[in-house]
Order: structure tokens, then C-alpha cells, then sequence
């Protein structure tokens, strides 16, 4: 065989006794040079891990592949053109030109180009496969699990190839310079699933792999939860209606064994276990220890970090584009807290506009975001959701038309919404909008294997005890109630459908979901959002104006005691706070009050030494004085005193006092009615909400998209892809 030549860098191949993840090879030298010894040949399976996709937000133009599915709507469609949204819900996929594989000068992965991506990593761990069971090793063990990780490698990008393009040749070999490319045939789509099933099963059989990773300098690496995951989301797909026509049993009961088996394995001593803080579990790359705090991440792509700039709120400075942001349609999808029910069970008409309330489940249309699936509050801003700030000051999301965050539906305009919603999911709002998230896309969770479990035995066995079990730990972990017992077979296989759209929102698991359950047709036609108007009252009615409130203007509309003093300040929510110490002691009147109504008064207060005080007075409820001391303990936080006005009282005066002795910072002082921040400050009865539909009505729905078509130039080489295009369609 001829001699394939590629190039290897010498100090790379040092630097892998440190960390071989981070060497790529370079220099030239022959395959059968390179695999002579153990730090070359581990170097070299650097080359396969290479070919991992980084997914998240790194299709061309910082898109996210939700944007192509009825999770969301890009705000880049109708401003460009040719981008990657645009291009697919146009329906511009075709054998030559794949939107997805774009790549663009926006985006640092350069595209999504799957299909000679995953190629190239089969291609890479075949080498590899076949060079380095002949390379000699000290440690034996060492090995045997870098080869198990080139064989889930393998496996993995075989899946990842075939759920997109359908059935390819199963290679397992490197190709001669001379192999006749046109004697290749496509398989049945079963024969690969076959091939990656006993792939991951020898591989966790032999138990040569960690199940999972305890050591910072060997992140990204596979294990055996890897190896489960593989095999129980290949199984999962083979059995789905796009790949199990005939609904064969055995297919879903292979896929119900499958995830039941590595639910057994991973949970076995609690080496994975559900994260406790949804919304906290999505804000940060998992941490790698003996012992770490994040027990659910399985696999975690770990490059790629979110840019705030990309993905934060109009009225934050130095936002330049806002991406996908939610559709109304996964807003609806949003149990309610309480009753455990579903709020939307579905529509009456084909454009979504007519939703069918479900009457039971406490839902109020004019009140739409109250008493959600915690999940809702954890992945989307709406209006009047606080968006929390570094030093604890609240920003109140306004996406009603003449807000700070408003909605504006139509082009050119790509900062503000076009649904009435922003994505809260991987963003956390402590952060500055030039600052990167170091969230990472978690591509493997265990909360996803529960599911996978849950759907297939469901199909195998109905909704027994187990299927059960299995939805409610994942309701559970975000304190929603058990699924309602009696439901069937059917009944049960939405609320399972229903629970992986919300729990796995923005993973990259709906696009493919629709697919695979062939409802890409019900669920793609379009997106629909919401168009909130204010009724003419102010929309936050229940704020009251309080004068400079951060003193920005100095003392003015406040009364100053000595030991008070307006002082500039860096890093904080303001340019300045108020210093207070020994004795002193600022205090302003508020009119414009109702009797017989309770308010809240709040500010944020940082005591130094000794203690200080926030109250209220000359209200005229007898007491006439509330108020809450505090301590240094307490550290920056925003402290708050209820009072409830008197019969006749229309003022009040709001205060803050520092008994001698004492030092420390008070700043943003805020008043409302309590419980006006049931909807983040903003009254929702001060609202009209409109349904409408998202620019234009999409055509990528269409049956024929249910799977890609293999690129032309593939099917030029070889006269089977031609004749066995699409088998799926």
C-alpha cells in the first residue's frame, strides 16, 4: 500500500504527555511513522476527537439550530438574506446546497458541514484503529482505552451521519490511495444502527473506558456513559416511526433495554445523578472532580463559549444581534406549576392563533406567564421577568410594543425580538454583554437518558410504573407534580413528547424529534409570538416614582443628615451611592399613595460595620414607623420593608438611618405595590396579549426534508447513492 503522508508537529507530541487532547499532530512523516510509539499514536487520536462538531450557537451567523425548528424564530431572517435561517425555512436544502453547512466569516466553527466532517472523523478513527492495536505501550490498560475511545468515536460520528443523511457504507477500514469508490453501496439503515449498538456494546463490555471523567486535564474525553448514550439514542432512533414504518416491537424494546441499562449502570452509587438547579445547571461548564457538584453532564463540548453580545436584551448596552428567540408555540408547551397540567392543549386553527385552553389547569390567558413549569422562568424572558445585574440591581424585561426590550416584528431590525420573547437559557444576567458565558453545550445529560427510557418502554409496555417513575424524576428535580396516574398509551406518549421539548429546549433535540416521529409537517409550517400593548394605564401602574432614586443628581428631592454623603463609585449599578455612617440619616416624602393598600419599599444596602437601617413612616396606620435593620453579614444585597397605608393616608415618607458607630452604602431606592412583582413590576392586567404570526409561513416542513440528501458530489462518485438517494423519504 502506498504511503499516505501528513504533517506532525514535534512539540506537540511532547506537550502530550501533559495533555494529549490539546496536541495536533504536524510535521511530515509517514502513517507508519507516526504510529511507532505510545505518545505519537495518542497524539494522533487528537485528529479524531477533532471532528466533534461544536454545535450550540455556531452555525454560520451565530445561529442556533432552534431557529430552524418551532422553538424560535432568528431574528436574522428578513435582514439576511442568505443566511443560515433564512436559506433553510425557504426550503432551499437540496443534494448542492445544505443551509446548515454554511459557513460564514460570523461563525469561528466555520459552518456546520456534518457530512465531511463526520466522514473525516470516521476516516481518522479507522487509521487510528488500524495502526495502534500493533503499537507497544508500557501501561496495556492505556491502550486499550484510548482504542475504546476511537471505537465510540467512530460510533458516535456513524450516528450522528446517519440520523441526518440516512444509511451509509460501514467502513471500518483505512481506504487504498486506489479503492474504487464507485463499488460502495448503501445499507439498510438498520445495518448501521446494528454496527453502532455493537460497537458501544463490546466497548462497555470490556470495561476499559472510566464511566466517567475525574481529572481537569482529560475534559472532552469519552467514557462509558458516553458509550450508553450512543447506543441508547441509536436504538431510540431506529425505532421511531421515520425508521420503524411498521411500528416492529422489537425494535422499541431493544431501545427500552438499551436506556434501562445504562440508567442502571450510570446511577449505580450515584455516579450520575440529576444537577438540583435547573436554571444554574445551564450557566457554567460542568466542574471535574473526584467529587463534582454536576453529577448529570455525561459529555460537554468544551470549546465554544456563548457570547452575551449575541444573545442579551436591546436595552443592555453593547448588544449588537439577539439570534433565535422564542416562539409562542414552546411558551404554550409549559405545564402550569401548580396543577401539574398542561396550559395550551393545542390549536383551532392552522395558524395558532386559536389556542384550546386547557380549563383545568389554572391557566389565565390575561395572565399568561404566572404559575409556569419553573423550566419556563429558567429558558425565557417575557415581560415583566427580572433580569437580574452583577451588583444585585433588577432589570424588568419590557417587551411590550414601547418598552426597552420591545418586540419589533419586521426588518431591518435584528437587536429586538421578533416574538415577544428573548432566550434565558445558557445566558446568566450577572454578567456584562461583553463578557463570554463560560456555559458549554452539554451534547449528553442524564436527564435525557430518562427520557429516552421513557418513550421507548411506553412503546413497548405502555405507561406502566417505570415510564412513570422516569417523567417524574425529571418534573421532579424543578418541583413540578407527578404526571396525573390513568393516562393510556397515547395519552402518555404526548405528555412524554411534551416533557422533551421542554426539558431539552434549545439542545438540538427538537429538530431532530420531529423528524424522527415524522411531524415535521404539523409542527414547522410556521411560528407564531405575542404582541403585548399596553391598555392605557401605565404599564408598571404598580411602581411608584420615587425621586433620584440613585442619586445620580446628588441630594436632590432628599433630605440629608450629617453623616450622609453622595459619593462616586465604580463597578457598581450606579455612578454613585450614598455613604453613610455615624448617625446619618436621608429621608424623602412620597404622595401620589392609596389608602388601605400595603406597599413595599426596598434598596440596596451594604453595611461595613455596625448596622443601618431602611423604614417607613407617617403612613397613618397607628404603628406609623416599619422597618428592618441591617447587618454586615447580610453582605450587598436589596433589602426590602412591607407597610400598608391607613385609611385616609395618601404619603408616606421613606427613609434610611445609621446609628452611631455604623458605616456603610445605601443606593436604588424602589417602591410598589405588593405584589405588583408577581409579573416582574409590570401589572399584567395592564396588558392586551395578541397571537400573530412570525414573518412568513415556512415550506422547509415539507416530507421530503424529513432526512438530508446525500451532497451531490458523493452521489456523482458513486452510482448507488443516485439510485438510493432517500430511502426515508
Amino acid at each position: 500500500m502506498k504511503k499516505i503522508f501528513l504533517y506532525i508537529s514535534l512539540i506537540s507530541i511532547i506537550a502530550s504527555c501533559a495533555d494529549f487532547l490539546d496536541i495536533t499532530p504536524d510535521g511530515r512523516m509517514s502513517l507508519e511513522d507516526v504510529f511507532t510509539n505510545e505518545i505519537q499514536t495518542e497524539a494522533y487520536l487528537n485528529t479524531v476527537y477533532a471532528s466533534i462538531p461544536s454545535y450550540f450557537n455556531n452555525y454560520a451567523g451565530w445561529s442556533f439550530l432552534a431557529g430552524m425548528t418551532d422553538e424560535a424564530e432568528d431574528a436574522e431572517v428578513g435582514n439576511n438574506l442568505q443566511g443560515v435561517t433564512t436559506s433553510w425555512i425557504i426550503g432551499s436544502l437540496t443534494p448542492s446546497f445544505n443551509p446548515l453547512a454554511q459557513a460564514g466569516s460570523w461563525s469561528p466553527a466555520g459552518g456546520q458541514d456534518r457530512y465531511s466532517t463526520f466522514w473525516a472523523g470516521i476516516r481518522d478513527a479507522n487509521v487510528f484503529l488500524h495502526y495502534a492495536p500493533n503499537v507497544t505501550f508500557a501501561d496495556e490498560d492505556r491502550k486499550a482505552r484510548i482504542i475504546a475511545e476511537a471505537k465510540i468515536l467512530r460510533a458516535f460520528f456513524y450516528f450522528e451521519l446517519v440520523k441526518q443523511f440516512g444509511a451509509m457504507p460501514i467502513i471500518t477500514e483505512p481506504f487504498d490511495p486506489a479503492f474504487d469508490y464507485t463499488q460502495l453501496t448503501r445499507p439498510q439503515f438498520q445495518d448501521c444502527i446494528d454496527f453502532i449498538a455493537t460497537e458501544c456494546a463490546a466497548v462497555i463490555s470490556e470495561g476499559k473506558l472510566p464511566m466517567r471523567i475525574t481529572l481537569e486535564s482529560e475534559r472532552g474525553r469519552f467514557t462509558l456513559a458516553v458509550a450508553h448514550m450512543v447506543k441508547s439514542e441509536a436504538l431510540l432512533y431506529n425505532a421511531s416511526p421515520l425508521w420503524n414504518p411498521t411500528n416492529d416491537a422489537k425494535k422499541w424494546s431493544d431501545a427500552a433495554q438499551a436506556s434501562k441499562e445504562a440508567l442502571n449502570a450510570l446511577t449505580t452509587g450515584d455516579q450520575y445523578m440529576l444537577y438540583e438547579n435547573y436554571e444554574a445547571y445551564f450557566l457554567t461548564a460542568s466542574d471535574i472532580t473526584e467529587s463534582p457538584r454536576d453529577k448529570e453532564t455525561i459529555f460537554e463540548i468544551k470549546t465554544g463559549a456563548l457570547p452575551l453580545s449575541t444573545v442579551g436584551l436591546p436595552s443592555k448596552q453593547g448588544s449588537w444581534m439577539i439570534g433565535a428567540t422564542p416562539s409562542q408555540e414552546l411558551v404554550d408547551s409549559y405545564d402550569m406549576a401548580t396543577t401539574g397540567e398542561p396550559a395550551i392543549l393545542g390549536y383551532r386553527d392552522e395558524d395558532h392563533l386559536d389556542p384550546i385552553i386547557n380549563s383545568t389547569s389554572g391557566y389565565n390567558p390575561n395572565n399568561p406567564y404566572s404559575n409556569r413549569d419553573p423550566r419556563f422562568y429558567a429558558t425565557v424572558w417575557y415581560n415583566g421577568a427580572e433580569y437580574d445585574n452583577i451588583n444585585g440591581k433588577i432589570h424588568i424585561v419590557e417587551t411590550f410594543i414601547g418598552g426597552a426590550d420591545q418586540m419589533i416584528k419586521s426588518p431591518p431590525n435584528r437587536i429586538n425580538t421578533h416574538t415577544g420573547y428573548y432566550l434565558r437559557k445558557f445566558v446568566d444576567p450577572k454578567l456584562s454583554i461583553n463578557q463570554n458565558s463560560s456555559a458549554l453545550f452539554k451534547k449528553y445529560r442524564l436527564a435525557e437518558l430518562y427520557l429516552n427510557f421513557a418513550e421507548a418502554e411506553n412503546e413497548v409496555n405502555g405507561p406502566n410504573a417505570d415510564v412513570y417513575n422516569a417523567i417524574d424524576m425529571v418534573r421532579n428535580r424543578v418541583g413540578m407534580p407527578n404526571l396525573p396516574a390513568g393516562l393510556d398509551q397515547e395519552k402518555m406518549r404526548e405528555r412524554i413528547r411534551r416533557e422533551r421539548r421542554v426539558e431539552l429546549a434549545w439542545e438540538e433535540h427538537r429538530f431532530w424529534d420531529v423528524r424522527r416521529w415524522k411531524i415535521l409537517h404539523e409542527t414547522d409550517k410556521l411560528v407564531t409570538g405575542m404582541e403585548i400593548r399596553s391598555t392605557g394605564e401605565d404599564p408598571g401602574s404598580g411602581v411608584i416614582s420615587v425621586p433620584n432614586p440613585s442619586f445620580e443628581s446628588g441630594t436632590n428631592g432628599w433630605t440629608f443628615y450629617i453623616g450622609a454623603d453622595v459619593v462616586p463609585i465604580d463597578g457598581h449599578t450606579s455612578e454613585h451611592v450614598v455613604l453613610m455612617s455615624d448617625g446619618g440619616h436621608i429621608f424623602t416624602q412620597i404622595g401620589g399613595l392609596q389608602p388601605n393598600t400595603k406597599y413595599e419599599v426596598s434598596a440596596l444596602m451594604v453595611v461595613q460595620q455596625g448596622s443601618g437601617f431602611l423604614g417607613i413612616r407617617e403612613y397613618g396606620d397607628g404603628a406609623n414607623e416599619s422597618s428592618v435593620q441591617v447587618l454586615p453579614e447580610d453582605g450587598l444585597e436589596r433589602q426590602q420593608v412591607e407597610f400598608t397605608t391607613g385609611p385616609t393616608a395618601t404619603s408616606a415618607v421613606i427613609y434610611s438611618w445609621w446609628p452611631g458607630g455604623s458605616q456603610g452604602m445605601v443606593d436604588d431606592f424602589e417602591m410598589k405595590k405588593a405584589g405588583s412583582t408577581g409579573s416582574g413590576g409590570l401589572d399584567p392586567s395592564n396588558f392586551t396579549y395578541t397571537r400573530f404570526v412570525t414573518g412568513t409561513k415556512r415550506n422547509a416542513w415539507q416530507d421530503k426534508f424529513l432526512i438530508f440528501p446525500i451532497p451531490i458530489t458523493d452521489v456523482s462518485n458513486i452510482p448507488d447513492f443516485l439510485i438510493n438517494q432517500n430511502p426515508g423519504w
